[in-house]
């Protein structure tokens, strides 16, 4: 739908009438759940939006857990699975890879993200995930400047990663169609797809999903976080073995209070995957939970901004890729080489605005998410994690800039949100506007290196461009931008999706 700011076009467009936005006002998408009609109502009801109360505190409810221990961190904790934020009625959300006509570059801003087509697809390109290191920010003394790295210390190996990633050249991909019919096509499948959306409810219900025919679902919760199953006993088997020293006589169970979201960490379609990467992040340690929290809580932190404000409508986005020869014609960069350059922001918001005239339209924003995990190592207890009451950022690190200023030039809008999550104080979310003349500059940096290393198959060495002064004018600009970012606000809760339910463990049962 135009006026909702589906993918099927990245330039401004003027409003229109869809089923997306009169759904605000009359949905029948979960018509069993209801919306709240105005911002102030939204975060005083909790029952009207799904979302936490704030008028009566200020507080996140993770708050209550800090200090808590255990020894496998839930990386999901209170976060919605991608599938229950692509159901919402507002969220424009991207169809199966398997429903998208991929050829043209244009094409690529349809594929979903984290899929094996959407990695394909970064192969020969510089992306968000290597861009720092490609400019040389990761090296030692520039990445101390822009507060990379464990005690300020550079590392090489990223830009050599970089150089590798040129070298192998990008995937082709061809549907046999020009570009206008592949728009065509794929505009008209995410309209299907989000129609289609319409008429299912919640993926998790809040009531846990629980069988009809179970009697006890909280007790059947209880016995898979304690490794029993139905029919067998204790660690497998086919349940005919008796000894009966190990059988005891189970007293009747009290029936307890019946939570909503009691069951939702062992019976929701995704719990066993969940269950998996966080024990693979919690061997790794404290870095590999912290790495894995932030892409788990991507969805969540999404759902805050959205649910935060009724009016706005937020679309899914693939890989969207920096038209290279258009900036280089309009910038001046003259024969400069410039690489393959792509991005992919964590979503594209959209807010209704009125000009001065008062012609109505839509301002459009990327949204790029940053979440901090709240779980450190216990020290005196090898193993062990606690949760830990983080100190929001006071202002976005340095680092942050070149994604999302690149993020803004490849999905053409003029600003960006970074949202900075915490687990136990919300979501304090910053507005950066594009510098065009830094986004100039990063190009011409990658051209450059691009030019000089890659096409010539050298090998870039350590601090490649320490001799030149435009170069180091790219690094205080990016430390420049990132002081002027405007505390846009404070979000003091993690909204929920209306209807869906969500798990409350910040560690796993087997984890004690």
């Amino acid at each position: 739908p135009s006026a909702a700011g589906t993918v099927a076009s990245l330039a401004p467009r003027a409003p229109a009438p869809s089923h997306k936005l009169l759904s605000l006002s009359v949905s029948t998408r979960h018509h069993h759940r209801p919306r709240a009609s105005s911002g102030s109502d939204a975060e005083c009801n909790a029952d009207e939006d799904g979302a936490e109360p704030t008028a009566s505190t200020s507080r996140c409810a993770q708050m209550a857990h800090v200090g808590r221990r255990g020894r496998t961190p839930n990386l999901y904790w209170l976060a919605p699975h991608d599938e229950q934020l692509r159901r919402h009625p507002r969220f424009i959300a991207l169809p199966p890879v398997e429903d998208v006509v991929v050829g043209h570059e244009s094409s690529y801003r349809y594929v979903r993200q984290h899929t094996e087509l959407w990695d394909d697809l970064h192969a020969g390109r510089i992306t968000t995930g290597c861009l720092t290191a490609a400019l040389g920010f990761r090296e030692d003394g520039v990445c101390k400047t822009l507060g990379m790295g464990r005690r300020g210390s550079g590392d090489h190996g990223p830009l050599l990663g970089a150089y590798r990633r040129l070298r192998l050249g990008t995937t082709p991909t061809s549907s046999g169609m020009n570009r206008e019919e592949e728009e065509t096509a794929n505009a008209e499948r995410t309209r299907a797809y989000n129609a289609g959306l319409d008429a299912l409810g919640p993926v998790a219900p809040i009531d846990g999903g629980s069988d009809d025919n179970d009697d006890d679902p909280i007790g059947k919760a209880e016995d898979l976080a304690a490794g029993r199953t139905g029919g067998g006993v204790e660690g497998g088997g086919d349940g005919k073995t008796r000894r009966k020293k190990t059988r005891k006589k189970r007293r009747p169970k009290k029936q307890p209070k019946k939570r909503p979201n009691a069951l939702v960490g062992d019976a929701t379609p995704w719990a066993a995957a969940r269950s998996t990467r966080c024990e693979m992040a919690a061997r790794r340690g404290e870095g590999g939970v912290r790495m894995a929290w932030g892409s788990a809580q991507e969805a969540g932190t999404v759902a805050t901004l959205m649910l935060h404000h009724p009016e706005c409508v937020c679309e899914e986005v693939g890989l969207c890729v920096v038209d290279v020869d258009r900036w280089r014609d309009e910038w001046g960069l003259g024969a400069a080489c410039v690489p393959p350059v792509g991005a992919s922001p964590d979503a594209v918001v959209r807010f209704p605005t009125v000009s001065a005239s008062g012609e109505a339209g839509w301002e459009r924003l990327v949204v790029e998410v940053k979440n901090h995990s709240p779980f450190r190592r216990d020290p005196g207890k090898p193993g062990v994690f606690y949760v830990d009451d983080r100190t929001p950022f006071a202002t976005p690190p340095p680092h942050h800039v070149p994604q999302l200023q690149m993020e803004m030039l490849a999905a053409e809008t003029r600003a960006g949100l970074l949202c900075m999550q915490s687990a136990t104080r919300g979501v304090r979310v910053f507005r950066i506007e594009r510098d065009d003349e830094y986004c100039a500059g990063m190009l011409r940096t990658l051209g450059a290196m691009h030019e000089e290393y890659v096409l010539r198959g050298r090998e870039p060495p350590e601090r490649m461009f320490s001799d030149r002064d435009w170069y180091f004018d790219l690094v205080r600009r990016t430390v420049k931008i990132a002081k002027s970012a405007t505390l846009w606000e404070e979000i003091p809760h993690h909204a929920r999706l209306p209807g869906e339910a969500y798990d409350e463990r910040p560690f796993l049962p087997s984890s004690g």
